[in-house]
């Protein structure tokens, strides 16, 4: 191990680590959910947090910009503990909620990080832009890379928890008369299984209201959407402009070079 990394604050947590995470938290916050699968209603857990707990949460303000131009989307800070969220974003929409369960998943998954010499000040915010907020396979090296790449989990587990998007797969292709593997994708070379991954995902879009691109992300990162297509042939959701798009209007300070091409195709379903 590098000297580096024996240093590092961090605490490493897996995929399944930070659902565990998330699932304590729910336990606490909203103690009469169950076993539902369903994304948890973020508004409940705003005012659980607040009202029991003494967190403070501010959506009405701009929050600026960085000098590099990018547009600030959501703030943690410590002391008073609070978390922002920028009033640029329409009030609980799909980048809004977004925002929160990442600012969420500082508070729950960050507080040993805080304080003097720690990766967390007290006095200065953690800072959020969309570039800290893409949802990657991986997570760069450095303690920054880890801690949003864990945050942005976190994020993913209450806005698209996994046995919920189980569930969705499922019913989708019972629906569409799909019998085999069922809550698998499995995506290769050939057309039918291109056309039925689309028509799935196209489905539970329409279900789940997530944007597309993240979604073909999100399956392929949990192994729910096996992806075996050679690489020079992987559609353009590697590339994702949608993930630096807010309600439709690129993100200022973003840019992008290439078009996602997300449309579920019209033909009928093939029967792989």
């Amino acid at each position: 191990m590098s000297e580096d990394l024996a240093r590092s604050q961090r605490e490493f947590l897996s995929r399944t680590n930070i659902e565990e995470r998330v699932s304590h938290m729910l336990d606490y916050v909203l103690p009469n959910r169950g076993n539902d699968t369903a994304p948890p209603d973020l508004q409940k857990v705003v005012d659980v947090l607040d009202a029991q707990y003494g967190v403070h949460f501010s959506f009405s303000d701009e929050l600026g910009d960085l000098p590099t131009g990018e547009r600030i989307l959501g703030m943690f800070s410590v002391d008073p503990l609070t978390i922002r969220v920028t009033s640029y974003l329409p009030l609980w929409s799909s980048w809004f909620r977004r925002t929160l369960a990442h600012e969420l998943g500082h508070l729950v998954l960050h507080r040993r990080m805080i304080g003097k010499g720690k990766y967390i000040s007290r006095k200065k915010p953690l800072v959020d832009t969309t570039r800290l907020l893409k949802y990657r396979e991986t997570a760069e090296l450095s303690d920054l890379g880890w801690v949003e790449w864990q945050a942005n989990e976190f994020s993913m587990c209450l806005i698209l928890p996994r046995r919920y998007l189980q569930m969705l797969v499922c019913a989708v292709q019972m629906d569409l008369g799909i019998r085999r593997n069922l809550g698998t994708m499995y995506l290769d070379d050939q057309q039918c299984n291109k056309q039925d991954c689309q028509i799935i995902v196209g489905k539970i879009v329409e279900r789940s209201s997530a944007k597309q691109s993240l979604l073909w992300r999100r399956l392929r990162f949990l192994g729910i959407l096996e992806d075996h297509q050679r690489k020079s042939a992987r559609p353009v959701f590697e590339s994702l402009d949608a993930l630096f798009e807010i309600d439709g209007q690129q993100t200022h300070g973003e840019s992008t070079s290439e078009t996602v091409q997300s449309a579920a195709p019209e033909a009928s379903h093939a029967e792989r």
